[in-house]
Parts: C-alpha cells; sequence; structure tokens
C-alpha cells in the first residue's frame, strides 16, 4: 500500500510545475488542478476492452475530463465514499484500488479479494470494507487500514434450491450494495447458472438482504416483485419519502423478455411500491440502466429483441414513456454504457462507439438538449460513470 504525507503531496505539486514549466504541452498547473476538484465532476471508467482501463474525472459543465488518468483493469466499475474513489476490479484481476483525489487521483490502497471472487461492489462504515463478491456465498470484510480480511458475513443460507438440471450452484450472485443509517442493503439475484439451456436464467426468486453493520448480522430478508436485479442501487427521496430504487430485468440478453422493471422499495416501511416506475413491456426492452431525477421524470437505457439501443425519458409516477433522447439501431456496433445525472441536471451517458467513442452530455433542465454534437472523447471507450460526491 502507497501512503503519502503531506510533505509528498507538496513535492508532487512542486513536480507537477516544474513539469508545466519545462514542457508546454503539459496543461495548465491550475486547470490541472481544478478539473480534479470540481464539485461538479463525475468519474469515468474507461477500457481498451483488453490490456486496461483508466480512470479519469470529466466536468459536465465545462465538457472537459482531466487531461490525466489512473491506471486500471480493463472490467472495472467505480463508486465514492469519504472523500476517495474506489475502483472494483472486476473478473481476472479482483482486487479493490483506491485511488485519493487530493493526489491527482493515485493510488493510495490495492489489495485482492480473492482469484476468480469477480468483486461487483463495496461499501465503506467505520474503518471496515465490505466487498460484494459474485462467485461467493459470503460477504468478506476488511480492514480499511491494512486491507486485510478480517472476517465474513455468511448468505449460504439463501442459494437457491431448485435448479432445471436437479444440480443447484454454490452461489447466491452478490451485487449491489447501497447504505442506508447502519444497515448494509444488498442484491442477491441467485440465478441458475446449472440450467440445462447454459444461460444463467433467474429461477429462483432474488432477494434483498439487510445488514446491521454493527453487529454484522442479517436482520432482514426481502423478496424482489421482479427477479434479478442489475446495477445499482440507488437511494432517493421520492413520491415525498426515502426509496431505494432498483433495476430488475427479469430474463435479459439471448433469454429475453419484457418481464423487468424499475422497483422502489419503501425505507420507512420496508416494502416495495405496488407498481414498477417503468416497466420494460412499456420500454420495449431490458432495462440496463437509469437515472431518476424525480417523480415526474426519468432516464433509462432500453436494448430490445432487435440489439437497438435507447435512452427513453419516462414518468416514474405513472410508469408512462415520454419520449426517446437517443436511439442507435442494432446493426452499428455501437453500445451504451454508463450513465449518471449529476445533482445541477446533467444527464451523461458512455458511447461505446469503437471509431468515436465518448460521452454524451445532455441538459434536463432545458428540454433534455444535447450539449456536444459528437461524443465527448475521454480517450479509451467509457464503461462506468458515477459521481464524485460523498453519499449521505
Amino acid at each position: 500500500m502507497i501512503v503519502f504525507n503531506k510533505k509528498s503531496t507538496l513535492a508532487f505539486l512542486c513536480f507537477l510545475l516544474q513539469c508545466n514549466q519545462m514542457e508546454i504541452n503539459k496543461p495548465d498547473l491550475f486547470q490541472f488542478l481544478f478539473l480534479f476538484s470540481s464539485p461538479t465532476s463525475v468519474g469515468v471508467i474507461t477500457t481498451d476492452f483488453g490490456s486496461g482501463g483508466r480512470f479519469k474525472s470529466f466536468d459536465p459543465n465545462s465538457l472537459t475530463p482531466s487531461p490525466t488518468s489512473a491506471l486500471i483493469h480493463s472490467d472495472a466499475i467505480g463508486r465514492f465514499f469519504n472523500n476517495k474513489v474506489y475502483i472494483i476490479n472486476r473478473l481476472n484481476r479482483d482486487t479493490i484500488q483506491v485511488l485519493d483525489p487530493n493526489l491527482a487521483y493515485l493510488t493510495v490502497q490495492d489489495f485482492s479479494v480473492g482469484q476468480g471472487k469477480n468483486p461487483q461492489d463495496i461499501s465503506v462504515w467505520n474503518n471496515k470494507y465490505y466487498v460484494a463478491l459474485y462467485n461467493a456465498d459470503y460477504i468478506p470484510i476488511y480492514n480499511a487500514s491494512t486491507g486485510i480480511q478480517q472476517s465474513f458475513i455468511s448468505l449460504s443460507a439463501y442459494k437457491e434450491s431448485f435448479s432445471s438440471s436437479g444440480t443447484p450452484d454454490a452461489f447466491v450472485e452478490i451485487g449491489a450494495m447501497v447504505q442506508h443509517e447502519s444497515s448494509l442493503f444488498v442484491t442477491l439475484q441467485r440465478l441458475d447458472r446449472n440450467d440445462v439451456s447454459g444461460f444463467f436464467p433467474p429461477n429462483s426468486d432474488s432477494l434483498l438482504i439487510e445488514i446491521d453493520m454493527n453487529l454484522d448480522q442479517v436482520i432482514g430478508v426481502y423478496t424482489l416483485p421482479i427477479r434479478n436485479p442489475s446495477g445499482r442501487i440507488y437511494k432517493k427521496v421520492i413520491f415525498g419519502d426515502l426509496y431505494l430504487l432498483i433495476s430488475c430485468v427479469g430474463y435479459v440478453g439471448f433469454l429475453s423478455r419484457a418481464d423487468g422493471g424499475i422497483l422502489a422499495f419503501h425505507l420507512p416501511t420496508k416494502t416495495f411500491r405496488a407498481n414498477a416506475l417503468f416497466a420494460e413491456s412499456t420500454a420495449g426492452g431490458d432495462i440496463l440502466n437509469f437515472q431518476i431525477k424525480d417523480e415526474s421524470i426519468g432516464y433509462a437505457s432500453v436494448l430490445d429483441a432487435s440489439f437497438k439501443k435507447t435512452i427513453q425519458a419516462f414518468r416514474p409516477a405513472t410508469g408512462e414513456r415520454l419520449g426517446t433522447l437517443l436511439e442507435i439501431p442494432g446493426t452499428t456496433g455501437v453500445s451504451l454504457n454508463g450513465m449518471a445525472l449529476t445533482m445541477d441536471g446533467k444527464l451523461i451517458i458512455g458511447v461505446t462507439d469503437f471509431k468515436n467513442p465518448g460521452l454524451n452530455v445532455y441538459d434536463t433542465n432545458q428540454g433534455n438538449v444535447l450539449l456536444s454534437p459528437t461524443p465527448i472523447s475521454v480517450d479509451l471507450t467509457p464503461l462506468d460513470i458515477f459521481q464524485l460526491q460523498n453519499s449521505d
């Protein structure tokens, strides 16, 4: 683990200043520092789909990416806690990498979660790291100072008991995490890896698990009305109260059915809202990503049976589709990866176009107007986009 102090930080900044003076093609130091520290910035995970990836920050107001990037795995996602960036390096690297924004996003910690475990998410609480492992039936808990595992929470009691092959698999497919007060909520997909089709269908109910982080024990189990939760869990005040928002895709991909939707879990009563905020039957395809601004407007990334990709606007209060911001035919080879809605109303979409990859930015306060005629380059292909602000 790399550790920096005030003296090394000052030396690093002096080094940047010297580089700026010696090489005219270096970015201006103050511009450099501003782009790293802008309160409106988002984090962007990019990839070459092979040898590696990069983390960059991006300011959607100035439409400017940071001039430098941090080296990460080619398959990674990001989170932000306690003024640090956490890179979840997924399968084939299987590590957690911590970047410090105050040191131009240099890596200050990097530790393994076990070969082949395929980490999916992380949560930080009282000097502890909780890591969601896709290829496991437990949540390991690491000492945040040392990166050494100190305990774990077993989820083996929640393995599915059915498989179409007659032999259920050993995993629960632990997915996303989100904190609320001292509780950690975790999604379990519970897919059938031994299904006779060769795919991983949701043949059993998916679950939302509540863990008390002071006791490190499961204190609640809630059955999702729709199976196969995918992507992040968002915590948001909507309809005048606090909810967890979860997209469930049901049968997806080569097994696709219009059976999914965006769910709202009411935290005060710990119950699901009766109707989906947006249903796949209305969207016309699998809802792979979403952002909700308020009860009157939300946005969803949808993939239909012909592999057409769309960004759709919808009304969470009624579940109706309002329109389409972006449509990409299934024959183009262009995909959409990553989606974030900033606090000041900028909707950022990652466009996975091998000829012209980058970010589309829409101003949702001005009628969803596209702010750049072409995707804004972040060097490599965007894979994930996330807020660089501490959650409440």
